[in-house]
C-alpha cells in the first residue's frame, strides 16, 4: 500500500459509491450480478473497495436485490429513470462524506492506487478529478465532491444528462495519461461490460484477478 492510499483510508473523508443502476438494455439483465471467475461484479467491487474505503454505497433503482450478500449501505435512486447522472446525485447526497470515488459496477479492474492518487489531488481545491485518457473522461471513475450536488441537480431538472459535458461547469483536475501509465495499463482498468460479447473476450482475457 502506498503512503498516499494509507492515508486514503486512514482519513474516513472519502467514501466510494458504485453505481449499479439495473437491468441493462443491452446485457438484458442487470450486470451487477454478472459473474465473472467466481464473484459477481458488485461482490467484486465491494471487495476491493473495502481494501481502502471505509464507506461504500451502491446505489440502485432495484435496492431489494441487494438485501444479502453485500454488507455495505445501498441506497435507492433519488430520481429515478436519469442514468448514471442520476445515480452520482443519489450516491453523493448519501454520501455522508466531502469527497467520493464515483465507480460503474461494470468496471472490474479498477486501480486502487489511482484512485487513491486522484483523491489526493482533489484536495488542490478541485471539485472533480477525472482521468481524461484517449480524448475522453472517464467520469465513472472519478473523484467526486459533494459542492457538486446544486449543478447535477441542475442539470437533471434541464434534462441534460451527458455526465461527461457538465464537467465543464465544475473546476475539474484531469489525470493524464502520462499519469495515468504509472499505475499500469488504462486500457485494463477503464475497461467495461456493456454487451455479451464484452463478456465473453473478458472471460478470454488474461488477468491475475480472474485467475480461480
Amino acid at each position: 500500500m502506498t503512503p498516499q492510499a494509507g492515508r486514503l483510508r486512514r482519513s474516513g473523508v472519502v467514501s466510494a459509491i458504485v453505481l449499479c443502476g439495473g437491468e441493462s438494455s443491452r446485457m438484458g439483465f442487470d450486470k451487477a450480478f454478472l459473474k465473472v471467475a467466481d464473484k459477481t461484479l458488485v461482490e467484486r467491487q465491494v471487495a476491493l473497495l473495502r481494501r481502502r474505503f471505509r464507506k461504500i454505497i451502491l446505489v440502485t433503482n432495484s435496492p431489494g436485490s441487494y438485501k444479502s450478500g453485500v454488507r455495505v449501505k445501498v441506497a435507492t435512486d433519488i430520481v429515478r429513470g436519469f442514468g448514471p447522472l442520476g445515480g452520482l446525485y443519489s450516491g453523493l447526497h448519501n454520501s455522508g462524506t466531502e469527497y467520493s470515488l464515483v465507480v460503474a459496477c461494470d468496471m472490474p479492474f479498477i486501480n486502487l492506487d489511482l484512485a487513491a492518487y486522484m483523491a489526493g489531488s482533489i484536495k488542490e481545491g478541485f471539485q472533480v478529478v477525472v482521468p481524461y485518457y484517449k480524448k475522453q473522461y472517464q467520469p465513472l471513475f472519478a473523484v467526486y465532491s459533494r459542492d457538486c450536488l446544486d449543478k447535477i441537480q441542475e442539470a437533471l431538472a434541464g434534462n441534460k444528462l451527458k455526465l461527461a459535458r457538465l464537467l465543464s461547469e465544475f473546476k475539474v483536475r484531469k489525470v493524464l495519461k502520462k499519469e495515468l501509465v504509472r499505475f499500469g495499463d488504462p486500457d485494463v482498468f477503464f475497461r467495461n461490460l456493456n454487451t455479451p460479447l464484452d463478456l465473453r473476450l473478458l472471460k478470454s482475457f488474461e488477468h491475475p484477478d480472474l485467475k480461480p
